[in-house]
């Protein structure tokens, strides 16, 4: 079974991505990918070209990754232009993963930011939301990341509102309490797949 798994900047995702694999599922984390992508030489020439050779790093060679969000999270249209470069090539993996393990009868976990924006749910058999309050959502990021509440909220808007990635959600995991009670509520999940009630 491939269960997506979405929410909102500091919902939590990465943690429960965590607690999956803490219990010996395998996690498909679009990050990581999006991470590797960037590193390629072909999206690094595409990111020189298109937005700029600023954004490389000369003496590393690698992506100026701060400097490149600072940038696009300020500029819809270089977000745009960034995504356009790094989005295909993410989906393009996750459709091969799809393909690898759509007939197998592992749970797998397709962890991406941006799910139902890329329409990666349709590659997933139930799509699981990490859901948090705005304010302890706001709060986490900025110790966290160490960034302002001005670009914190640059951030959520280029997501989807939460109102409507929970709508869609088939599995909503609210994440406003303790590690513990995030657990708990993983755990139940697995146990319920694997009884056949989800």
């Amino acid at each position: 079974m491939i269960l997506g798994l979405t929410g909102g900047i500091g919902s939590g995702k990465s943690t429960v991505s965590k607690i999956f694999l803490s219990m010996g599922i395998k996690v498909f984390d679009a990050d990581l990918i999006a991470k590797d992508i960037l590193e390629t030489e072909q999206v690094k020439e595409e990111i020189k070209e298109k937005l700029g050779k600023e954004f490389i790093n000369l003496k590393s060679n690698s992506v100026d990754k701060e400097l490149l969000k600072k940038e696009v999270f300020n500029n819809s249209k270089k977000l745009n232009i960034l995504n356009g470069i790094v989005h295909p090539r993410v989906v393009d993996i996750y459709i091969k993963k799809y393909l690898e393990f759509k007939d197998k009868k592992e749970i797998v976990i397709f962890d991406v930011p941006l799910l139902f924006e890329v329409n990666l749910e349709r590659y997933c058999d139930k799509v699981i939301v990490v859901d948090i309050d705005l304010k302890v959502q706001i709060e986490r990021i900025k110790n966290r990341d160490n960034i302002d509440v001005a670009l914190i909220n640059k951030i959520i808007a280029a997501q989807m509102s939460r109102e409507e990635r929970n709508m869609k959600a088939d599995i909503l995991i609210e994440n406003n309490g303790s590690l513990e009670e995030l657990k708990q509520k993983i755990e139940k999940i697995i146990k319920d797949i694997e009884r056949g009630k989800i």
